[in-house]
């Protein structure tokens, strides 16, 4: 039996097509050859290279010489047509790496990253994921308690180009605009923010762009993090002995601020009044079901007397205010009050102006309250808040452990009052009535 061999041979630009008979059944031993349209991939000869999900575009047609040229002589030996960079260049347009290059990159190193045949990875990554890859020269980013998404997924060109970049790092972009890219709903400007925390800064300086040990990538706690800006804050923490216990729980300032920015002055969440009352419910209930309203309550002011950070007076307040039922009187003693109120209201011991609490001109806060020894102070008679009665009067008022009511009528022209504090007295503005003497 005859067998018939082919070979295709280039002659003068020609396909010829010579038939080789074999004289014997034997098959005879081929030469090596060196014909460069023979294909490089086989069962026989370097099969695993296009085992790849991924190829490069040649040996994806079968194109091998693209990139090898075959060497003369009988020898099937081929010679890379230019080395690294250069023969990339042939067919790839070289890229955009802006200011900042990556090292392989500037260096001509294309291999380092891409394989020159194929890969699982697109782009003919070498390494897949492609984070091993990095953390071949990149230390691997320690996994803490709060990892940035992209770092979790390993997607670190999402921030970082794999050639180059315009920002130091091989970042997209810089200071904020990089993170918008993402967190679009933070952007102050497109929400129409009135206050803008750090507008100028970038947002590394609160936040590690990888991992964290503290929520929301924080790089310390909530509280600390502030104080590194807040020194003053930091400072009146230290010294003021009444302080707002939502500074040192749960997520401190951001419990009531927000973080970077706001509608609201001083990056506030929800208005003032809103805002306290998400914590201080039972007083919120009070407020809803009140008669008579304290005027700042009324218009939920209630920084215009407490602090809201901390303060040197107790439940924070702005300045002096007597808390019990005695006090000697003394203008500062009621320093607060006469933030809004004359302070001859308690001075003037006869007055037409100053109060309509008056038997005639005989000014009865000033018989309250002016006494060198045992005055009554204000929140003795008077609701700081809310009440029932006209004048923000007491339903009762405490004394130590007893609750004392406080029997207050109010008429057109002067009231009454029968109280724990004395028997039955009234008052009138017109009809001035005879009182005992003290």
């Amino acid at each position: 039996m005859c067998g018939r061999i082919f070979k295709t041979i280039l002659l003068s630009g020609a396909l010829l097509c010579v038939a080789v008979l074999a004289a014997t059944d034997e098959t005879t031993e081929e030469e090596p050859h060196s014909d460069p349209f023979r294909s490089c991939v086989s069962a026989e000869c370097h099969a695993p290279v296009v085992r790849h999900k991924y190829l490069h575009g040649p040996l994806a047609i079968g194109q091998c010489t693209v990139c090898h040229a075959p060497l003369p002589g009988p020898e099937h030996k081929f010679r890379i047509l230019q080395e690294s960079a250069a023969l990339c260049g042939v067919c790839h347009k070289p890229v955009d790496t802006g200011k900042f290059k990556h090292d392989p990159v500037a260096e001509g190193r294309c291999l380092e990253c891409h394989e020159p045949h194929g890969s699982a990875e697109p782009s003919q990554i070498r390494i897949s994921p492609l984070a091993k890859l990095c953390n071949e020269c990149h230390d691997p980013v320690a996994i803490n308690k709060h990892v940035h998404d992209p770092v979790a997924k390993g997607e670190c060109l999402g921030c970082h180009p794999a050639h180059g970049g315009k920002e130091p790092k091989l970042l997209n972009a810089s200071g904020r605009g990089l993170c918008f890219e993402c967190h679009e709903e933070l952007n102050p400007e497109a929400a129409g923010s009135r206050e803008i925390h750090l507008s100028e800064e970038d947002c590394a300086g609160c936040h590690w762009p990888h991992n964290s040990d503290f929520a929301n990538l924080l790089t310390g706690p909530p509280l600390e993090l502030c104080f590194r800006c807040h020194e003053d804050l930091k400072e009146r923490m230290q010294s003021d002995e009444f302080r707002h216990e939502a500074l040192t729980e749960g997520q401190a300032c951001i419990g009531c601020h927000r973080a970077h920015a706001s509608t609201l002055a001083a990056l506030l969440r929800e208005p003032p009044g809103d805002l306290c009352y998400a914590c201080h419910e039972e007083l919120k209930a009070r407020v809803d079901t009140a008669q008579f309203r304290h005027q700042p309550v009324e218009d939920s002011a209630c920084l215009n007397c407490h602090m809201p950070h901390t303060s040197r007076y107790v439940n924070r307040l702005l300045a002096e205010s007597p808390a019990g039922n005695y006090a000697p009187y003394d203008p500062a003693r009621y320093a607060l009050c006469f933030f809004c109120h004359e302070e001859a209201i308690a001075e003037e011991r006869y007055t037409e102006t100053f109060t309509d609490f008056r038997n005639g001109a005989l000014n009865l806060h000033y018989l309250h309250v002016n006494k060198e020894v045992n005055g009554r102070t204000c929140l003795t008679c008077h609701d700081e808040h809310v009440s029932t009665r006209p004048k923000l009067i007491r339903d009762e008022a405490p004394f130590g452990s007893w609750r004392i009511t406080i029997q207050f009528i109010k008429t057109e022209t002067g009231g009454r009052c029968s109280s724990g504090c004395h028997e039955e007295f009234a008052y009138d503005r017109i009809h001035p009535i005879q009182l005992k003497a003290e």
